[in-house]
């Protein structure tokens, strides 16, 4: 597998972890923002990507920004 694509992977995958953490944390800090749904698992599941995308490509972005091999 090229350097790219591993490295890009890597934190990527990283990246997403901790976003899709952290909003299952959220989630259980106040699951009342969950009561009045009627599709629990479409509304979990759209909620852990939405957050894990964002934090995987911020983690690219600056895993990208700050490196100093170049």
């Amino acid at each position: 597998m090229p350097a790219l694509i591993r490295f890009m992977l890597h934190h990527l995958v990283i990246g997403f972890a901790i976003g899709a953490a952290a909003a299952i944390v959220l989630l259980a800090i106040q699951p009342q923002r969950l009561v009045n749904a009627s599709e629990l698992r479409l509304v979990v599941c759209l909620y852990v990507l939405g957050l894990g995308a964002s934090f995987a490509l911020g983690s690219l972005a600056t895993a990208l920004m700050m490196d100093t091999e170049g």
